[in-house]
């Protein structure tokens, strides 16, 4: 029993969980702030939840189906794996990984708040489908990174619209309109470059130098368009976010040397995520001003200064958690 529990969590690849976490918050904050109607009720927080557990469901079972789809080639490359390895078998595989993400694309649209499940049920069509195409063609497949990242890059966008965030609204436009933009673009190609040091995991060769060093400049962007017109974001927050991931990715190089440490040096990258959704909160810090000079004591403010809070926290918190559940669940 305890060997197909742990089986099922290796297919989960559960310990990367808490990224996810963190980068559907950083864009739901942003649309926190940026709607013409701020929502401050005790759904607001139940909205959050559905919005986390839905997307869960649809990581967790884009993971196990990627290995039943793999389940060939795993049987000639990697025998370890659960499936070839006898411990969950293809069609318990296919069964349970479909069944996530059907019941995670169903709470993520039915947690977004009244209004905007249209385009939220738009956006988790895409991940699905972006999730179910990676999964059956990503081997052997040049273009299998990109879709990998369009995955990772819709993450806060259904965030920002799932909880009111509205591009044409009257506090987000120009420069606010791009710095949303820059986030999700930034995570694309972050996810683009892991995805192609991870090809060489199980394969023959060593990462192009050219993907490592692009690590370095991807969150740039971030701390650039805190400087934009009418974004008026905090630039230091970005900057602080920005040396965090550049120090854990140099250190992460030093600790694992190529062409052993491919595996290990994907999964401190994963891990990063949270560091660059913290690197993109600046326009939120700044924005959230606003709506802590409402009456003290009102609801506004409370909800503000709660934002205020889960903007940090969530970030750190999923980086150290994804660092402990490691330990026990494979990252890749």
């Amino acid at each position: 029993m305890f060997a197909q529990i742990r089986a099922w969590l290796i297919l989960s690849r559960g310990s990367n969980l808490p990224t996810v976490w963190s980068n559907l918050v950083a864009g739901w904050l942003l649309g926190y702030v940026y709607t013409d109607r701020f929502p401050y009720a005790n759904g607001l927080l139940l909205s959050l939840l559905g919005l986390l557990l839905g997307v869960s469901l649809i990581y967790v079972g884009g993971m196990i189906l990627n290995d039943a789809f793999d389940a060939r080639w795993d049987a000639e490359r990697r025998s370890t794996r659960p499936i070839p390895a006898g411990l969950v078998s293809a069609k318990s595989a296919f069964i349970v990984g479909g069944l996530a993400l059907f019941f995670g694309s169903w709470f993520t649209v039915a947690a977004s708040l009244g209004g905007h499940r249209g385009i939220t049920s738009v956006l988790v069509l895409l991940l699905v489908a972006g999730v179910l195409v990676y999964d059956r063609w990503h081997k052997g497949v040049s273009w299998a990174p990109a879709v990998m990242g369009l995955c990772r890059a819709l993450l806060p966008l259904i965030g920002f619209f799932a909880v009111g965030g509205l591009i044409d609204g009257p506090h987000f436009r120009g420069g606010n309109l791009v710095a949303l933009l820059a986030h999700p673009c930034v995570l694309w190609l972050l996810t683009f470059s892991i995805t192609l040091v991870a090809r060489h995991e199980a394969g023959p060769g060593t990462p192009p130098k050219w993907a490592e060093w692009l690590l370095y400049l991807v969150p740039v962007p971030l701390v650039l368009v805190q400087f934009l017109p009418d974004v008026n974001g905090l630039p230091k927050v970005a900057v602080f976010g920005c040396l965090l991931f550049w120090l854990w990715i140099f250190f992460s190089n030093r600790r694992h040397a190529l062409p052993a440490g491919v595996g290990r040096r994907v999964a401190d990258r994963l891990a990063a995520f949270p560091l660059v959704d913290f690197a993109a909160a600046g326009i939120f810090y700044c924005s959230v001003g606003y709506m802590r000079a409402a009456t003290e004591g009102s609801v506004e403010v409370g909800w503000a200064v709660f934002a205020s809070r889960l903007v940090w926290i969530m970030p750190f918190g999923s980086f150290g958690l994804t660092l402990l559940l490691r330990r026990w669940i494979p990252t890749t």
